[in-house]
């Protein structure tokens, strides 16, 4: 099992870069096009903006992995012994995994609609839908992370391990 989550994150991680360097090489061309050249591509701008949410939400998934998100550690360095601080963490990744389930219940549910209507982005000839699947798509990766994070304080807490939040570690 460890080996097939090392593969995930290997993949989830160069996704991110190669499609980091696709958009910063596109922003380059616009640029340049825009410019020195005195034209530009509408359809490279869609990309971007559309790209962009892909990289919020993968990005997201691995701020979790990492344990890079902004959070409260006042609480945790501060109250209870080991075994309260496992619990809070506990808690906190419990409802953080519902919480993007939830958004990723509602946002298959926008991406169907648009699906269902037929919607198409406004330059490229691709339907709307597809611009919109990142977001339920990576909200099930990002919960998957938090109720990772949440066993790895479940197993604190039961085996009495010391409390540490370095590198989104128990």
């Amino acid at each position: 099992m460890k080996k097939i989550i090392a593969i995930f994150n290997r993949i989830e991680e160069w996704t991110l870069v190669f499609v980091l360097l696709t958009l910063a090489l596109i922003s380059f061309i616009q640029v340049i096009c825009r410019y020195l050249l005195g034209f530009s591509f509408n359809w490279l701008e869609e990309v971007v903006r559309y790209v962009g949410v892909f990289i919020a939400f993968l990005g997201a998934s691995l701020g979790v992995k990492y344990g890079t998100h902004f959070s409260m550690d006042f609480l945790y360095e501060h109250v209870g012994n080991d075994r309260f601080r496992h619990g809070m963490k506990l808690a906190v990744c419990l409802i953080s995994a519902a919480l993007f389930l939830v958004v990723a219940w509602y946002g298959w549910e926008q991406a169907m609609k648009l699906r269902r209507f037929g919607a198409g982005m406004s330059v490229l000839p691709l339907p709307k839908y597809v611009a919109y699947l990142p977001i339920p798509i990576f909200s099930v990766f990002i919960s998957g992370r938090f109720l990772i994070l949440g066993w790895k304080h479940v197993r604190g807490l039961l085996l009495g391990e010391p409390f540490s939040l370095v590198g989104g570690k128990p």
